[in-house]
């Protein structure tokens, strides 16, 4: 149940239209993008998820590619990784708009995972072009919404300054 209190934060929160606050938001909204990408190459991953639909194309084969040993990060499938990075960004990206003394550290945290996941984006890129030599059309998508996040984070950088 929502208190008098509870609903005062919600209504904080919803109400602020500072730029860094706008600029969290884009942050959230783009992670939650990615959290519908990546919920489905875990299920496939998972093998809850029979197949992976593709872009015609010798090139395109996401199963290959999901299901490669360059999917797995210290023993586990990638996606489901990813959708904790995800999660995470949500979660300190709401946390910070309350201006706290702890929003500092949420931001610090947060540009932290939006940075690593650009990187292991890119890097994700050059194995898939490089390496295995076929894409994943989600995987792409991922790389992108990593990549455009970091503009978010560049303006909420400039915004609290």
């Amino acid at each position: 149940m929502i208190t008098t209190e509870d609903r005062s934060v919600i209504d904080e929160i919803r109400d602020d239209r500072s730029e860094a606050v706008e600029s969290r938001r884009k942050i959230a909204a783009l992670a939650a993008t990615g959290l519908v990408d990546f919920s489905f190459i875990s299920l496939y991953q998972l093998g809850y998820i029979k197949h992976m639909p593709d872009l015609p194309g010798e090139v395109f084969d996401s199963e290959k590619v999901n299901s490669s040993k360059d999917a797995v990060l210290l023993g586990i499938p990638d996606a489901p990784i990813s959708l904790l990075m995800y999660a995470a960004t949500v979660l300190l990206a709401t946390a910070a708009t309350r201006q706290t003394r702890y929003s500092r550290y949420f931001d610090l945290l947060m540009g932290s995972i939006i940075l690593g996941q650009a990187a292991g984006g890119a890097h994700y890129l050059y194995n898939m072009a490089k390496v295995q030599k076929k894409v994943c059309l989600y995987c792409v998508a991922g790389a992108l919404i990593n990549f455009v996040s970091v503009k978010p984070l560049l303006d909420l950088y400039r915004a609290s300054r």
